[in-house]
């Protein structure tokens, strides 16, 4: 796996973001870290599967913390028409106190559709590409250095809005201010 960082910065990121991609078969991936000139974005990114690229992007100058919301789970409706779709997206809000953050998010997020299109995962949906990229976010926070192990990489990665059976620390918001609780 080949990393070109073009920031020169988030090297703490860059260094989980490594330690992750080395639990899967990443060979002839290149990974590149950026700055996203993009408007209204504050991140992007993407996996082309063409050159076996990996791209992700951070705006520059924003203010942290940084909250945004992103579709993790759909629910099934009932259709009011012809135009409506017969699902609703789950959103799950988080809150990013750095670049870092964000490039671990958003790394974990693309990891996931190359996982699915290498063959090594199933599933490539963006839901669950949102799940994959909190569960990175979520040890990211508690990860120190390269000393300290990282998780392997789940079959399917857990949804951040719903609180696992045991877990004390888990985080269990569905759908928060963003939205307007609903």
């Amino acid at each position: 796996m080949e990393i070109k960082n073009f920031t020169e910065k988030m090297d703490h990121a860059q260094a989980f973001i490594e330690a992750k991609f080395a639990r899967f078969d990443t060979s002839g991936v290149s990974l590149h870290i950026k700055y996203t000139r993009a408007k209204g974005r504050d991140l992007n990114g993407y996996y082309r599967f063409a050159d076996q690229r990996i791209v992700v992007a951070v705006k520059k100058r924003l203010r942290y913390p940084r909250r945004a919301a992103y579709g993790v789970a759909t629910q099934a409706t009932a259709r009011r028409g012809l135009s409506s779709r017969p699902y609703k997206l789950i959103w799950h809000e988080e809150s990013f106190g750095s670049p870092d953050d964000l490039l671990v998010f958003a790394a974990g997020h693309e990891a996931w559709h190359y996982l699915c299109h290498s063959g090594q995962r199933k599933g490539d949906f963006e839901t669950r590409a949102n799940c994959n990229g909190f569960m990175w976010l979520g040890e990211f926070q508690k990860w120190s250095d390269r000393a300290q192990t990282v998780e392997s990489i789940p079959k399917r990665p857990p949804r951040p809005d719903v609180t696992p059976i045991g877990a004390p620390d888990a985080r269990g918001w569905v759908q928060g201010d963003l939205f307007g609780g609903y």
